[in-house]
């Protein structure tokens, strides 16, 4: 029997991050961590001997997804217990793509060719709708599916698929802003030469510090959310011109019969009441997804504080910082707007596309809180 594998693209109720139609755009299906290169056993193993970040289970997966896919195998794309589409395996063949360094904030540099079939869609999503229910609670995010009654129930799609030629890869994003050029990019876009100053050497400290979690911090449980804004947040907007009595660390107010506190808000003066409110920030910890929940969780917080000033949201991890805008009609882009990662910084992404970490940090200023990002 033809081997099936099945990959999370994210999507569902319960998942932050989505990335279902990078997948399909571009016939590929992707794993991470990929900062660590492309998988050799000699340099993964080493990882599991010195105890990084990466967990032995990953590495497995990662081994799995590098090394045993074949030409012709079936794929299920899947978002939560629900498989959305079904592919071939393109040829087998590994790559690591340096592309997708940054999808959201995720390292998902491990990439296999997939032809997905458009053709299947609707009828893969009539009959795999909580086909995993009633297995494992989390599905993994790669592995072999060998559950018959999983299988009984699509196997008889898998004659309908199909080769064709493989849709494009992305473009490659352009190359990281070194910290000199981001501040001559900021100098043109108008912020003075004193204030360059001030944002690079916070991002430079942001950068220093986000290292050593990434090396420490597991073993210190570190950091969790309110460090982040303390340590990562707080800091890079004083050095964007904001002052102390206008950003407000866990603020809040009566919102219905419960007090509702956010954990970072920014006034467009004083004193701090709600409805000068123009920015609110969501922080997690560290590599959580930004996605979805992460957004939704803090428009309920400008809903039930009745912020109707509020012309921004911030998300982040310390790392990635997505911006979210409010339209004329009060309701929230879902897409953002901006996105900055201080390890990363572009003037352009591929996911979030058409985002410019140099507008992102314009925006961010008090000067440009109130504009329009397009």
């Amino acid at each position: 029997m033809t081997q099936v594998w099945q990959i999370a693209a994210g999507g569902s109720s319960r998942q932050n991050y989505d990335y279902r139609s990078l997948f399909l755009k571009h016939d590929v299906m992707l794993l991470y961590p990929g900062r660590y290169g492309s998988y050799k056993d000699e340099v993964y193993q080493q990882l599991i001997d010195t105890r990084r970040w990466t967990s032995r289970k990953r590495i497995r997966m990662i081994r799995q997804f590098a090394t045993e896919p074949r030409e012709g195998d079936i794929v299920l794309l899947m978002s939560g217990y629900n498989i959305e589409a079904l592919g071939l395996v393109a040829d087998g063949d590994y790559s690591w793509e340096e592309t997708f360094d940054d999808v959201f904030g995720w390292d998902l540099q491990h990439t296999q060719r997939v032809i997905w079939q458009d053709n299947l869609s609707e009828e893969v999503q009539n009959n795999g709708e909580r086909l995993f229910a009633g297995g494992p609670r989390q599905i993994p995010m790669f592995g072999v599916v060998s559950e018959q009654r999983i299988l009984g129930r699509i196997e008889y799609l898998f004659n309908g698929c199909r080769r064709r030629p493989l849709k494009d890869m992305p473009a490659r994003p352009p190359k990281p802003l070194t910290l000199e050029e981001l501040g001559s990019e900021l100098f043109l876009k108008g912020l003075s030469n004193g204030a360059v100053g001030k944002v690079t050497s916070a991002i430079q400290r942001q950068q220093r510090l986000v290292n050593w979690y990434e090396e420490y911090g597991k073993e210190s449980n570190r950091p969790e959310e309110r460090k982040v804004v303390a340590h990562l947040v707080v800091p890079f907007l004083l050095a964007l011109g904001w002052s102390e009595e206008l950003l407000a660390v866990e603020w809040g107010e009566w919102g219905g019969r419960r007090r509702v506190k956010v954990d970072l808000a920014a006034f467009s003066g004083t004193p701090t009441t709600p409805g000068d409110c123009c920015l609110i920030c969501e922080a997690k910890f560290l590599e959580c997804s930004l996605q979805k929940n992460v957004l939704k969780q803090a428009k309920n917080y400008v809903e039930q504080l009745r912020l109707g000033n509020c012309k921004k949201i911030l998300v982040t991890d310390g790392i990635s910082f997505c911006l979210y805008q409010r339209l004329e009609n009060s309701e929230w882009k879902e897409e953002p707007v901006g996105y900055l990662n201080v390890k990363l910084i572009r003037t352009n992404h591929i996911a979030p596309a058409d985002t410019n970490a140099v507008d992102t940090i314009m925006a961010l200023t008090p000067a440009g809180i109130d504009r329009e990002l397009v």
